[in-house]
């Protein structure tokens, strides 16, 4: 047999772990009995690449995994495929096919079958019966249709020994050639999100640490600068989360770990270990969805607001970590104001970054299958993005992808976090009027740190004007346009002014001055003149 294994990625630096995560459980003889490809590329790539390269190889099945970012991609080429290859056979994985797929495949029948699960065990039974199709149709995890349009469906597929798993790394076909690699410690969560596919009631299993050890050790050994840790509460055990955080100091200064953290369960063994790990070894997701407890509460979601936003401050006061902060817009009993409250009071807190995203209603999740129960409405193509639900309307969640779009263009911006993050904290109704302005004329202008940084300048000019001074000199200190905005505002100073300049250093001819008057201050703004930027490296207030 002839197969294809279609590995489509969101960009370049992603992989594809389900390709050699199944591939490392055959048997050599499995495996040699076929001949193989893997067709890699991204979402952004051309499709007639795809189809060139499948009608060279002529496969009798392409496998695939199928995700939120490239499920409609990935069924455009596959229709395609079908079509140039009448006897190819489809078969797909992944995380779409978690709920129920009778609609799915009666509405796309050139796809063979579909498998809902964990793949490992089944896969080598799956290769070893691929030239008898009623046979594997029958095992565990996979639905399709026969002749007759009859659906079957095999239930969903769980390994029984995770831990006795051959690792990916030890497959030819995993990929060495990325920033990054992933690996999982553990399978399972304790969590029963009802947002989330790992909410399932699972158990949860873990790898000893000395096989992660010599995993580790293999992928320092290929010069991987980063691996980002699956787990979907690495610190669900505090004595667990302290061994492998003492492991991974292990790896420092060599690789950078990314892991995803639950705030409200900081344990004290957690905590010790983190005053000791050198900086810049962890990237922490925190992992807080919401503030309001009622809201936590419906999820289904372990940890309550106070103890969240605990365990965040003290991860900040530590003061060595980059750590990332999500919220979920849409989430039932979650209003808009909640939501402007909660990011304000996670603009306050300073994690280095927020990032706001609308609820998906993934397949096979909690809120999928009680959806109409308790009033979400979503899309019902990906990402099954929510429309609106019985506390926030279609318009609500417009404001809610607007004030997204604000976190990432200013507080998720190195340019102007600091300045946007004072504005906010200093001005209580400020995150709700700038995000109104914006929706309701700026939004297609909201683009670049230059464009950004204007728009703000003119709100604040006619609406909080205490804060214009900190907008001008954030300008300034970034070297942005002296041809608009708070740029306009400046002056050079040249050797030979009348104008005494008390910054003027008279052993640096490479240094350039230019300064901007205040009402009770004049500020000076130092900058390099050979590298041809006026971002100033340094600035001078002079009182007046």
């Amino acid at each position: 047999m002839r197969i294809l294994w279609l590995d489509i990625n969101s960009s370049y630096s992603h992989s594809s772990l389900a390709i050699p995560a199944l591939h490392a459980q055959l048997l050599p003889h499995d495996e040699s009995k076929h001949k193989w490809q893997i067709l890699s590329g991204t979402i952004n790539r051309d499709q007639s690449f795809y189809l060139s390269q499948i009608s060279e190889f002529r496969p009798d099945y392409i496998l695939s995994t199928s995700w939120l970012f490239n499920h409609i991609f990935l069924l455009t080429i596959l229709n395609r495929a079908k079509a140039l290859l009448p006897d190819l056979r489809i078969v797909l994985g992944g995380p779409e096919y978690l709920g129920e797929n009778r609609e799915y495949l009666i509405k796309n029948r050139f796809i063979t079958a579909v498998f809902r699960g964990e793949g490992e065990d089944i896969y080598p039974q799956f290769i070893r019966a691929i030239h008898n199709e009623s046979h594997w149709k029958r095992l565990s995890g996979f639905c399709h249709l026969d002749l007759n349009g009859e659906y079957y469906d095999n239930g969903n597929a769980v390994v029984k020994n995770f831990t006795a798993l051959y690792p990916p790394e030890s497959s030819r076909f995993f990929s060495w050639n990325k920033p990054f690699v992933q690996i999982e410690t553990s399978r399972g969560c304790f969590n029963r999100c009802a947002f989330c596919i790992s909410g399932d009631g699972r158990k949860v299993e873990n790898i000893a640490l000395d096989e992660i050890e010599t995993r580790l050790d293999r992928i320092r050994t290929r010069n991987i600068k980063e691996v980002r840790v699956l787990d979907r509460t690495f610190n669900s055990s505090d004595s667990r989360a302290s061994s492998l955080l003492n492991l991974f100091k292990k790896y420092h200064p060599d690789i950078n770990f990314h892991l995803e953290i639950h705030p409200a369960i900081l344990g004290d063994g957690v905590k010790e270990e983190l005053k000791t790990t050198p900086p810049a070894l962890l990237h922490l997701e925190a992992g807080i969805q919401s503030l309001n407890d009622i809201v936590t509460k419906e999820c289904m979601r372990y940890g309550e607001s106070e103890g969240t936003l605990e365990g965040l401050s003290t991860l900040l006061s530590f003061g060595k970590f980059d750590i990332h902060c999500d919220l979920i817009a849409g989430l039932p009993y979650y209003t808009l104001e909640n939501l402007f409250s909660d990011v304000r009071k996670l603009i306050v807190a300073s994690p280095g970054e927020i990032q706001l995203e609308l609820l998906k209603i993934l397949p096979g999740t909690d809120f999928e299958r009680r959806a109409s129960e308790i009033g979400l409405k979503y899309s019902p193509l990906p990402p099954y993005e929510i429309l609106e639900t019985k506390w926030i309307t279609y318009s609500e969640l417009s404001v809610a992808s607007t004030l997204s779009k604000i976190l990432d263009m200013y507080y998720n911006n190195e340019i102007w976090s600091e300045c946007f993050s004072s504005i906010v904290k200093n001005n209580s109704l400020f995150l709700i009027n700038f995000t109104k302005h914006i929706h309701e004329g700026e939004f297609e202008k909201l683009s670049g740190s230059e464009g950004s940084g204007l728009i703000l300048y003119n709100f604040c000019s006619l609406n909080y004007t205490k804060s214009i001074e900190k907008i001008i000199i954030c300008w300034m200190d970034n070297g942005l346009s002296l041809r608009s905005g708070p740029g306009l505002m400046s002056k050079q100073w040249r050797y030979g002014d009348k104008l005494h300049n008390p910054a003027f250093d008279h052993d640096s001819i490479s240094t350039g001055y230019r300064y901007i008057d205040f009402k009770d201050k004049r500020v000076w703004f130092l900058y390099n003149k050979k590298n041809n930027s006026y971002k100033a490296f340094s600035n001078f207030i002079e009182f007046l």
